[in-house]
């Protein structure tokens, strides 16, 4: 029986260890009903591929809109997004919530140039467990967060 009890922590442990864990620790994948028993403030609205919301989400002295995005009742983003009354504190809150993402994650990996309104510094990216985060200021004020899961690669067929 002992080994049974260890052999199952293990196997617990193994599965965890490999989830794309996203923000709140909601796993990647999860259906919209899973995610609401995670995250019971989670409303179900519908916009596209946003399925459910946090209207007003407190984060850093900052509130925050949380959209959860799904693919075929699959969860694959969740993004927080808050309107800053100037782009000085856009960028404000920004920093501080990089210092918390580097605590969190580590350092940063390079991000490539992008197109879209981007303020110059604030395009930050971290890989961790499967999954992406992404903080940038955009439209001048906007500050957006993304936790994404990364795409599971295949075998080449060379």
């Amino acid at each position: 029986m002992h080994k049974f009890f260890v052999s199952a922590a293990l196997l617990f442990l193994a599965t965890t260890a490999t989830a794309q864990s996203l923000w709140r620790d909601v796993p990647a994948g999860a259906s919209p009903a899973e995610v609401v028993a995670l995250v019971p403030e989670a409303r179900p609205v519908s916009r596209g591929p946003v399925r459910l919301e946090i209207p007003e989400h407190e984060l850093l002295d900052a509130r925050f809109l949380v959209t959860f995005e799904f693919e075929q009742d699959r969860l694959k983003v969740i993004t927080l997004r808050s309107q800053a009354a100037t782009a000085s504190e856009a960028r404000a809150l920004a920093q501080r919530l990089t210092a918390s993402l580097r605590s969190r994650y580590g350092l940063e990996i390079s991000t490539k140039s992008r197109q879209d309104d981007v303020i110059p510094g604030v395009d930050r990216k971290w890989s961790y467990r499967k999954a992406s985060v992404h903080l940038q200021v955009v439209e001048g004020s906007v500050v957006r967060l993304r936790y994404q899961a990364e795409p599971t690669r295949g075998t080449s067929q060379l």
